[in-house]
């Protein structure tokens, strides 16, 4: 008991970050008509405020006079990171009003539109759009870019610029494919939830019934909630994936059968698929270029899954063969328990 209340201590001595799932996207909505080019964009609030120290009065929270009285900085920051060019010619750019909005995962983001005006006819018109990779030069914007009157998908990312025309569609795939991947790996609550899973082994048979039934259940919700077939609100299915992790470390500690395990992954791949539903749904896509997003985002997901699955089972079994097991994993499951916590009490309340 000693023990695991150490543990308890050391681990709330560093608690997770505010955000267990960083959004590490931003959205744009970019459209191309002569004689201009107009990008829409929101930005993941506390991450602009990471980058350039908006927070003036350290209340952890930006309000829009914090907004505005930092316009200069902001507009200077745009100016670097976003850029349309036509015919090899980079267009001026000017910048409207600031204004804080909430997102389809409840976190505040940073609005405003970019405007770039052309004195002659648009032509080869390029986009770069990277804002936030200060964060990390995987941070993405997903756009939807609207031109000659077509919608379609971009994955913007550090090097990659948009140069017109229509994308093929296993490009677009792709890009959808990388993503999912990435969020999974960047979802800290989802591999806390698939870590609890796993702690108590089992065979091969066991994992496979489990990693199977969280992912057709999640996929079930992804799409749906992607779709707007059904939705929740926010902090709701926040504050669920807590709950749902907290539920596995606790049968780890307290439960000595885990037959039924795959159910519980089951019943709980539900809420966690609305929770990766968000990334998608801000992005206002046609259900065309949708539900080819959709599928190859959530091929993604699974890959990272896959990963991560292969990478500790190995280990969980080289474990099992020795005395340190069981203490491990009991340590193990109080510090996913207790980062579950802390989140279920952070978005509860």
């Amino acid at each position: 008991m000693r023990t695991v209340l150490a543990a308890v201590f050391l681990f709330l001595l560093q608690a997770p970050p505010l955000d267990a799932h960083p959004l590490n996207v931003g959205y744009a909505e970019i459209t191309i008509q002569a004689p201009e080019v107009t990008i829409a964009l929101s930005l993941n609030l506390l991450e602009l405020d990471l980058v350039l120290g908006l927070d003036r009065n350290l209340d952890a929270r930006v309000d829009q006079d914090e907004l505005d009285a930092k316009r200069t900085v902001i507009v200077d920051y745009l100016r670097r990171k976003i850029s349309v060019a036509s015919a090899g010619e980079a267009l001026p750019v000017d910048v409207g009003a600031f204004a804080i909005g909430r997102g389809a995962d409840g976190k505040d983001l940073f609005e405003t539109t970019l405007r770039f005006r052309s004195s002659t006819p648009l032509a080869a018109v390029t986009v770069r759009a990277a804002p936030l990779t200060e964060l990390g030069a995987d941070h993405t914007t997903l756009a939807t870019i609207i031109h000659g009157g077509h919608r379609q998908p971009f994955v913007f990312h550090e090097g990659v610029v948009y140069q017109g025309g229509a994308q093929s569609f296993w490009s677009s795939a792709l890009q959808f494919l990388g993503v999912g991947v990435h969020h999974i790996f960047l979802g800290y609550d989802h591999v806390a939830f698939l870590l609890g899973l796993l702690l108590v082994g089992g065979s091969l048979l066991a994992i496979v019934k489990i990693v199977t039934a969280f992912t057709v259940a999640h996929s079930v919700t992804l799409s749906l909630a992607t779709l707007d077939v059904v939705t929740l609100p926010a902090p709701l299915v926040e504050a669920g994936i807590a709950l749902s992790i907290a539920y596995v470390a606790l049968e780890n500690l307290f439960f000595t059968r885990f037959d039924k395990r795959w159910l519980v992954s089951f019943l709980f791949g539900f809420v966690h698929g609305f929770g990766f539903a968000n990334v998608l749904k801000d992005m206002h896509l046609p259900t065309s270029s949708l539900v080819a997003s959709l599928l190859f985002f959530n091929v993604g997901v699974e890959i990272g899954q896959i990963v991560i699955v292969a990478l500790v089972v190995p280990l969980l079994w080289a474990l099992g063969l020795t005395r340190a097991y069981r203490t491990t994993t009991r340590l193990a499951s109080v510090a996913i328990f207790s980062a579950a916590a802390f989140w279920f009490f952070q978005r509860a309340f």
